[in-house]
């Protein structure tokens, strides 16, 4: 009864909102397909980047056409009067970045209009993601949102009449297989392609396995409808009938001397012949449209009216019918024509090449400092999030606005590295604007929560971590640095904090002094380029068993006149090499041994073991043919097979501690390598700052970070994430659909990697795994090797529209990066995926200067608090935590992040209770809905919750 309440007052919002009943679909909103016919699906669309050669503001408004003719805003105005005046006509929408901004700008007369077209199924929204997200370096938990976000925008304007059936991924450069099973997770049925590996498309052409059955998880089964389109995404040859194309147009005047409908038909017929013969039912799809089309929609739909009337009628009895259609309704009319079972596939669509010599991995690592600035936000947003839910539970502007340019930095021309230098700038700042949002709605809550009468702090975030600076912690003493961990579990964490020279006492939440360390900053990363900072130092602690997503702050101070009481000053040792013997460093029961002649790590305890930096000179060429293809953005292309070593160590650097021991490279100026041991810790942290990478000799370069354990005998085989995810089989020179022709022996063994890559011999029961701290390139070229492709420097164009070379500079050189690995060697694999968890959510730190002493400060603060009852199962993850709307109701997620047969302890269901789980949530009901949160499944009467291995649970909690 409460159900249809609901219901009822939903559909009297809609009617005074808009004058008319409430959305739904029309039962005729596809077209009926004729058993007997080849029923032709014409599907009208435009694909609009979010950013590549314009920036998102310059598309929507079509600014600065002199680089690229495009304007969204225009497209839409267009089709919706085409649509309007005729209800055969269709149109396929898939960015809400753009449609939200439209929507926003009309009137309600006009918006009558546009749910009318939508309620008559003529206007389809498609995947309704904010962006069409790129599939190799977007993270699921990016992913996830930007797609939720979309999602959301859909179902609060039009109801659920608008929520997509289909996703159209048809531009990103390769598609990943957790993507896959996203999709399937939030009720998606059907998922088209554009792009796949051309000898793969050869293949599945010849076979009749276009369209094809995706399993696309090994532990939750998920599967989803697949189909890859037969031109890409464009119109057939000599069909494109937009103003920005120059195709011959359709006359059908028979007394016109340029009559040509018959010819051009018989040419399209022809086309859709062929088409037909590499797909298994009566009904293929055809995609009019390309690239920003539909600007003046009259014209692509005034000439294929004409089409689809002559061929409809000379073309009858040869059972030929065109019809305007849908991708929902195409795959709709597929289904229900098949009889026998689809093919299946269980892999993914990596590495894509679109010809021989064009393999496009090299974007897997392009532009390295964004890819790592995604990453960084990505944690951030989340965070802020969370923070929200707990204390306002209400969504802001400010909030929204992050999580919008966190969206749209998923974008396959955004996380990717491959749009323009200007477009790429614009991203940048976006998330620097929401990073200085979020930083203030910490600061506000922090406030709220720890102060105990009412004062408050100026609190900083400091956005320069990455380089040794904060302007806080510089410049003030005492000052406090407040940590929020954002995981669920109780975690430990080295705290590095740039500091002037000095001593420090460092006062934890009870009073005690904390054992602290002064270690000098790296030279390499004091001669970084833009670096404006006093500090020379850095203080380093370890913030102990902080509560689950919780706060502490830590009391730092300089004691007047006397040294810091428990900090430790480390002395740095210098090892010129060549050296008389090998050079052992020993902490906390690790060990590494470095040459003495060369300075390259060559032993891990007792096992052999290198890691070296080395690169890959880049292709040059004018790209006129195959053979020519250079090196770009999209595309790695190697000049020969062989990674040469950087320029030889010169020296090594010992600095011992109680807290960390480090072992420094310097290569060069520019160059370092740091590694370093963690107390408590059973990782190696490999820290590498690099750049300017020369390019004085005239060759572009790519630079590669190799590991190799050689008693690991791996024969070619490894293991990378998918999105962060599951785990992927990768062998070296095969696939497992299709028969390859290596035409790119190094380039075309790269995958992408998310945050671990492995190595084993199953055998022996030895593993080595890598995390990496952002989306990188990965392959596994030499026997027990993994090598991440960690910074690229090219002097050429690959010629794929970007129309400039990835010669990224900053402060007026190159571009310097700054990252990190984590190295493990065992038998199990099972601290991957809770190393993984620290790497991909550390705590967020926060600093305010302040007068107060220690004592005084725990007078007027609360310095620990957890937002959070009691820890969850290790082998669960609060996903999400978020405001969901105006009505004080939270977004929650849970996730299994282990699954099925991975690990004897925690590949097992698990079950969690809510009840009083959340301190600052009264919760009331738990409406439980798919990954999306855009379809209800059910309401949940019980308190408790199981999670199966990889299962994500998606509730939204009414307080």
């Amino acid at each position: 009864m409460q159900k249809c309440v609901i219901t009822i007052l939903s559909l009297l919002y809609n009617l005074l909102k808009y004058g008319e009943t409430a959305c739904y679909y029309s039962s005729n909103a596809c077209p009926q397909v004729k058993k007997d016919f080849l029923n032709v699906h014409i599907v009208p669309h435009s694909h609009d980047d979010v950013g590549w050669l314009k920036t998102v503001e310059q598309y929507y408004y079509g600014a600065n056409n002199s680089i690229q003719n495009a304007g969204v805003q225009y497209i839409y105005d267009s089709v919706l009067e085409e649509l309007w005046k005729d209800s055969e006509k269709k149109f396929v929408s898939v960015e809400m970045e753009f449609f939200s901004h439209w929507w926003k700008e009309q009137g309600s007369h006009t918006k009558r209009k546009i749910h009318k077209v939508v309620e008559r199924g003529q206007l389809e929204f498609v995947g309704g993601g904010w962006c069409m997200n790129d599939e190799a370096d977007a993270s699921y938990v990016d992913i996830i949102d930007q797609m939720t976000l979309g999602l959301k925008f859909l179902n609060d304007t039009f109801g659920g009449c608008a929520a997509p059936k289909a996703v159209w991924q048809i531009d990103p450069f390769g598609h990943s297989r957790e993507q896959a099973s996203i999709f399937a997770q939030m009720g998606f049925e059907y998922l088209f392609l554009g792009r796949i590996d051309y000898q793969d498309k050869a293949a599945r052409l010849s076979n009749r396995e276009m369209e094809m059955t995706w399993v696309a998880s090994d532990s939750l089964n998920t599967s989803i409808f697949t189909g890859v389109l037969y031109n890409t995404y464009g119109p057939p040859p000599g069909f494109c009938f937009d103003v920005l194309c120059g195709d011959e147009t359709i006359v059908d005047d028979p007394d016109s001397p340029m009559f040509n409908i018959d010819r051009r038909s018989k040419k399209l017929v022809v086309y859709i012949l062929e088409q037909s013969k590499h797909y298994r039912t009566n009904n293929i799809i055809i995609t009019m449209g390309e690239d920003f089309h539909y600007q003046n929609a009259h014209t692509w739909y005034k000439n294929l009216d004409k089409l689809i009337k002559y061929i409809n009628k000379a073309y009858f009895s040869s059972n030929i019918r065109l019809f305007y259609s849908t991708p929902s309704c195409y795959g709709e009319a597929v289904k229900n024509a098949f009889i026998e079972a689809l093919p299946r596939k269980t892999d993914d669509f990596f590495p894509y090449a679109s010809d021989p010599h064009a393999y496009w991995t090299g974007y897997f690592t392009s532009r390295p400092t964004f890819k790592g600035l995604v990453r960084h936000s990505s944690n951030l947003l989340r965070a802020c999030k969370q923070i929200q839910a707990m204390t306002v539970k209400r969504r802001s502007n400010v909030l929204f606005q992050f999580q919008r340019s966190q969206a749209i930095a998923q974008h396959h021309d955004a996380v990717t590295g491959t749009a323009k230098q200007h477009v790429n700038n614009d991203y940048l700042l976006r998330l620097d604007q929401g990073i200085r949002s979020c930083s203030k709605i910490f600061s506000g809550s922090f406030n709220h929560l720890l102060s105990l009468n009412g004062s408050t702090m100026r609190q900083e975030y400091c956005t320069m971590l990455n380089i040794s600076q904060c302007w806080t912690t510089e410049q003030n003493a005492p000052f406090i640095v407040t940590l929020y961990n954002p995981v669920t579990l109780r975690s430990s964490h080295t705290v590095r904090i740039p500091v002037a020279d000095g001593s420090y006492a460092v006062t934890d939440h009870e009073g005690r002094l904390v054992l602290s360390q002064m270690v000098p900053i790296a030279e390499a990363v004091l001669r970084l380029p833009g670096r404006n900072s006093t500090a020379t130092n850095e203080l380093v602690f370890i913030a102990e068993d902080l509560p689950p997503l919780g706060l502490r702050s830590y009391h730092v101070q300089t004691p007047e006149g006397k040294p810091g009481k428990r900090m430790l000053r480390s002395r740095p040792r210098t090892i010129q090499l060549p050296n008389e013997k090998d050079v052992t460093v020993s902490a906390y029961g690790l060990s590494l041994t470095f040459d003495r002649q060369t300075g390259h790590l060559i032993q891990v305890g007792n096992e052999t073991f290198q890691q070296q930096l080395l690169f890959y000179r880049g292709m040059s060429g004018n790209n006129s043919r195959f053979e020519f293809r250079a090196s770009g953005a999209y595309i790695f292309r190697p000049n020969g097979t062989e990674a040469f070593p950087l320029q030889p160590v010169t020296k090594l650097t010992t600095i011992f501690g109680p807290i960390v021991t480090e072992i420094r490279q310097h290569i060069n100026a520019n160059t370092m390598q740091i590694f370093r041991f963690h107390r408590n810790a059973s990782y190696i942290e490999l820290d590498w700052i690099l750049g300017p990478i020369p390019i004085d000799d005239g060759i572009g370069k790519e630079y590669i970070s190799r590991f190799t354990g050689p008693a690991i005998q791996n024969n070619g085989t490894f293991y990378t994430d998918s999105n962060g995810r599951e785990m992927l089989e990768r062998r070296v020179n095969n696939r497992a659909t299709y028969k390859l022709n290596a035409t790119e022996p190094t380039a075309g063994n790269y995958y992408p990697v998310n945050s671990l890559a492995y190595v084993e011999n199953k055998s022996a029961g030895m593993r080595m795994t890598v995390l990496n701290d952002r989306a990188q390139g990965v392959s596994s070229l030499l026997p027990g090797s993994l090598e991440f492709m960690i910074h690229r420097r090219l002097l050429h164009d690959d010629a794929f529209g970007v129309g400039e070379a990835l010669n990224e500079t900053a402060y007026g050189v190159g571009l310097a990066a700054r990252g990190t690995h984590w190295l493990t060697l065992g038998k199990s694999g099972t601290v991957a995926r809770f190393l993984a968890q620290r790497m991909v959510h550390p705590p967020i730190l926060m600093f305010a200067p302040t007068t107060f002493s220690a004592s005084e400060f725990r007078q007027s603060y609360r310095m620990e608090l957890a937002l959070i009852n009691r820890d969850l199962p290790p082998n669960v993850n609060l996903l999400t935590l978020e405001p969901w709307d105006d009505e004080g109701r939270v977004l929650v997620r849970f996730e299994h992040f282990y699954g099925v047969g991975e690990d004897e302890r925690f590949s097992h269901p698990v079950t969690i209770s809510l009840k009083e789980l959340f301190p600052t949530l009264k919760i009331k009901t738990v409406e439980e809905v798919n990954l999306a949160a855009n379809r209800h499944i059910r309401t949940l009467n019980a308190d408790e919750l199981v999670l199966n291995p990889m299962e994500i649970r998606t509730l939204i909690v009414s307080t």
